[in-house]
């Protein structure tokens, strides 16, 4: 299971003392980066490719508060994926120091060329890892 480490700051913090649920995307969001990063899929890369993601949805369930200073973790697998890799589904979870679920987040998206402005499969490279990358248990081809 790939796994990404932070730690609650004090602009993640709603009026409640906990975690804001906006904030979940964005660590979510960053994991995601860091993923693609650590298998050669940097900004730079994408910019060059003139390719990125794009969220068509994101369901968040959420399990546990989160505070102030609390490490934890956002690990990532893949839900599913299409057969030409064009479309996929991420499955985020955020866990506690304790390994307790705090929140899953799971993200319909695909892959959008910013030249035609359409959903576009990867080049086969990224194809690759995202057919590579650890699987959920209930994984289906879309």
């Amino acid at each position: 299971m790939l796994a990404y480490d932070f730690q609650v700051a004090w602009a993640d913090l709603d009026s409640n003392a906990h975690v804001k649920n906006s904030r979940y995307l964005d660590y979510v969001s960053q994991a995601r980066f860091l993923f693609l990063a650590e298998f050669g899929f940097t900004p730079q890369a994408f910019a060059e490719a003139r390719l990125g993601p794009v969220v068509l949805e994101d369901r968040v369930q959420y399990r546990r508060e989160m505070r102030l200073l609390q490490k934890f973790k956002v690990q990532m697998s893949i839900g599913g994926l299409s057969e030409d890799g064009a479309k996929f589904i991420m499955v985020n979870e955020v866990l506690n120091e304790k390994g307790e679920l705090c929140a899953k987040v799971t993200t319909q998206a695909a892959w959008f060329s910013l030249a035609s402005r359409k959903i576009t499969p990867p080049p086969a490279e990224l194809k690759q890892v995202m057919e590579g990358a650890p699987r959920t248990e209930d994984f289906h081809w879309l």
